[in-house]
This record gives structure tokens, C-alpha cells and sequence, in this order.
């Protein structure tokens, strides 16, 4: 039987972190890792503990402060993205187009996963280029748009732009290893000034079956000139290129699949509902059920059984493994922007607006910014910060503080 601290009332009863902090050891012995991987474990296992030192910050409405350990802000921990998100939410929102928005995922054969994961790095720029460009292709073509107010010589026909980003992910439900790109797309051209709308009103902005194929099309291309460049590393089956070839014929084979989801009405509703998307980890502590005799409970949805939610168990050096595997190259960049997505700030157009954000927190499902305990107010700053060395590296320590410190009884060497 694990023996696992009682958490905070407001807090998951199992997290990551004690996953690590009871078996990373062994498995540290046991498995080879990756700088950025061990780097990983390292924070996410001192992650808001007198390890990293704490802060103190103040509410500016009321004055009241509040003690914390300070967060190990690495992007793999599933404690320290909340923040970032809700910054995200903004920026994406500061200025869009006023138009539906259409979600497009790309995912790839299972067979390609071996040569995905020994070559994280190539396989992902690859993913990213070759999807990316099969939009662009798709969105250059005039016949998926009503081009009927612009005034044109079918010679010369204007050059059509998309707006549009795209998410890197790497698991499943039950994480398994499956890189795919979410990607979300203004359903609107945008050439010059003008802003043009779909011809066609449906679920998808382009057909998939047909984006499926070219993107097919591209990425065995992107494979194919990485591996006869030397730049991918695999087994010794390959070094004999007529394996590899067959390997790929039989690749090409298998399904493609592009899929599109219904169009959202606006870039507010699409971007809340992508931010599960973007600053996640492979699993959240609240799908953890139970640690218990080297055995990790947690709970999944099945998509292929009408989304119902089950719950798997599996040995925690596997669950490790299957972690691990979704931690990026170091300062690899899972969200990129495409298109007229960065310009549209620069575009005089009255599809072109701007949100602004009033900090509503009535939604307990969107991310927010924290709230005082005393009176609720999300305005507050910090005071002091002191690192794991008990060293203040910002603000000043002062009589009060040190006070507070004792009055309220925080720890900052437990």
C-alpha cells in the first residue's frame, strides 16, 4: 500500500507528482531518458513544494496576502498551465474575424508512430508543413468561395488567404502514443482588403477525403526525402532501402483520416473550447482515481463506445512510459500560426473586430485568474519571491511579511 499525503480540500486526491515520487526512481534506473524528460520528472516532482521556495502576493483591493509555493512553470506539468491558457484565451481573442470557424484535425497510420517517436523533432515539422500546406492549397482554390462582389479578370485571379492555427498533440485518451494537429480555420478568403465566405454552408470547409489524399501525398514525400538525407534515425531493418520502401507502400495504404467537427459561429466559442487543447498535459491529476500496489487507476472516455467514460489500469512503469512519450523536444513550439492569422490587426475590414475581454469568471469551466480568498478579486501582485536557496530574488522582505508568515503558520522548509 502507497502512503500518499491528504491534499488540500480544493485539491486532486492523486496527482502526477505522486506518481513520480513514489516508482521515478526505479524507472530512472531501469529505462534510458532524455534530458528534457528528466528535467520534467525533476520539476513536475517538486512542483509547489519548499523545494522551489515560495511567494507571497497581495490583493490590491483588499491588502489581504496569501502564501504559496512557487510552481516549477514547466509546460509538461499538469499544475502550472492555467495561467498561461487564460493568456492564451486573450491574445486569441484581442482580434479575430467575424465569421464561423471550422475545427480540422490530421492524424497519421499507426505504423508511421516508430519512426514518429525515435525522430520527434523531424516527424512534428513534417506533420506541422505538410498539413499546413494541404490547407493552404485547399484555400487558395477560388471554386470553394463565393467570389461573386469581387471584381476580377478570371486571368489574374486574386490570391485567397486562410487564418488559421494549429495544435500539436501527441496522446489519447488512454495515453497512447498518437501525434495529430488540431487545426482551427476561419471559414472566411481573405484577399487585400475583402473577405470572402465559403461557397458552400456545410460542416467542412474543404472536402476531407480529397485533403486527405494530397496530405498523404505530401508527408510520404517529407518521409521519404528525411530518410534518403540521412536525417532520420531507425532501426538497422532499414538501412536496407528496399525494406523501407516496402514499408512505406504499405503505409500508403492504410486509412488516411482528415476530419472536420461542426462549425462554430465564432472565434470566442472556438478558441474556449480549443484551449483544451493547448496548455494540457497528457493527463490531468483529476483523471487519477487511485495509486495503489504499483498499479495506476484513472479514468478515460471511449470514443469508440459512444464516449462513455471507463476506467483502465495499468502498471506504473508503463504509466510513466506512456507520460514520457508526450513530452516535446526542448523549445519545441506545439501551437504556430498560419496565414493572415498574425495581420488581421492590419486589415481594414468590418469582419475584422475586436474582443474585449471583461474578465468574467461566472463560467467555472472556462480558465481564470486566481481569486483572493478574502474578497474575490482577481487584481493582485506579488510582493516577494524566495527561491529554493530561502534567497529573495524579487520584492523585499519585510517585517510584515515575516509576521504574516507566522501568524498564519506557512511552512517554507516542509
Amino acid at each position: 500500500m502507497c502512503s500518499i499525503s491528504k491534499k488540500p480540500d480544493n485539491k486532486p486526491n492523486y496527482e502526477i507528482q505522486d506518481i513520480f515520487n513514489l516508482y521515478t526512481d526505479e524507472y530512472i534506473k531501469n529505462h534510458k531518458l532524455t534530458p528534457v524528460q528528466k528535467k520534467a520528472i525533476t520539476d513536475i516532482s517538486t512542483c509547489r513544494t519548499s523545494t522551489l521556495g515560495y511567494n507571497a502576493r497581495e490583493c490590491c483591493d483588499c491588502n489581504h496576502v496569501e502564501f504559496s509555493y512557487n510552481s516549477c512553470r514547466n509546460r509538461n506539468c499538469p499544475k502550472c498551465q492555467g495561467q498561461k491558457r487564460f493568456e492564451w484565451i486573450e491574445k486569441r481573442l484581442k482580434t479575430t474575424i467575424d465569421a464561423p470557424y471550422y475545427h480540422t484535425v490530421f492524424t497519421v497510420p499507426n505504423q508511421l508512430f516508430d519512426i514518429a517517436i525515435y525522430n520527434q523533432r523531424v516527424f512534428y515539422d513534417l506533420l506541422f508543413k505538410c498539413a499546413s500546406d494541404t490547407l493552404k492549397l485547399f484555400g487558395k482554390d477560388s471554386k470553394y468561395w463565393n467570389m461573386a462582389n469581387l471584381a476580377y479578370d478570371e486571368s489574374s485571379k486574386p490570391k485567397i488567404d486562410l487564418a488559421f492555427f494549429g495544435i500539436l498533440h501527441t496522446w489519447g485518451q488512454t495515453l497512447v502514443y498518437h501525434p495529430h494537429i488540431h487545426f482551427i480555420v476561419a471559414g472566411a478568403g481573405i484577399t487585400g482588403e475583402s473577405i470572402v465566405e465559403p461557397k458552400y454552408n456545410s460542416k467542412f470547409l474543404f472536402p476531407v477525403k480529397a485533403m486527405s489524399k494530397v496530405f498523404r501525398g505530401k508527408l510520404i514525400e517529407g518521409i521519404k526525402k528525411a530518410y534518403y538525407n540521412h536525417k532520420l534515425q531507425l532501426d538497422e531493418r532499414f538501412d536496407d532501402s528496399g525494406y523501407f520502401e516496402s514499408f512505406i507502400d504499405n503505409v500508403v495504404k492504410r486509412k488516411w483520416v482528415v476530419y472536420s467537427k461542426s462549425q462554430f459561429q465564432s472565434s470566442q466559442k472556438i478558441v474556449e473550447y480549443m484551449s483544451r487543447y493547448t496548455h494540457r498535459s497528457a493527463i490531468s491529476n483529476n483523471r487519477i482515481i487511485s495509486i495503489e500496489d504499483n498499479i495506476i487507476r484513472f479514468r478515460y472516455k471511449d470514443y469508440k463506445d459512444n464516449h462513455k467514460l471507463k476506467i483502465m489500469k495499468l502498471k506504473a512503469d508503463e504509466f510513466i512510459k506512456r507520460f514520457l512519450y508526450h513530452i516535446p523536444p526542448k523549445r519545441y513550439h506545439r501551437i504556430r500560426y498560419y496565414g493572415a492569422v498574425q495581420r488581421l490587426s492590419k486589415i481594414k475590414n468590418k469582419k475584422i473586430i475586436t474582443i474585449e475581454k471583461n474578465n468574467n469568471q461566472e463560467n467555472p469551466d472556462k480558465p481564470t485568474k486566481p481569486k483572493c480568498k478574502k474578497c474575490q478579486s482577481t487584481k493582485s501582485e506579488t510582493i516577494v519571491v524566495v527561491d529554493g536557496n530561502q534567497k529573495v530574488v524579487q520584492g523585499i522582505m519585510t517585517e510584515k511579511i515575516l509576521a504574516l508568515k507566522k501568524e498564519i503558520k506557512f511552512n517554507d522548509s516542509s
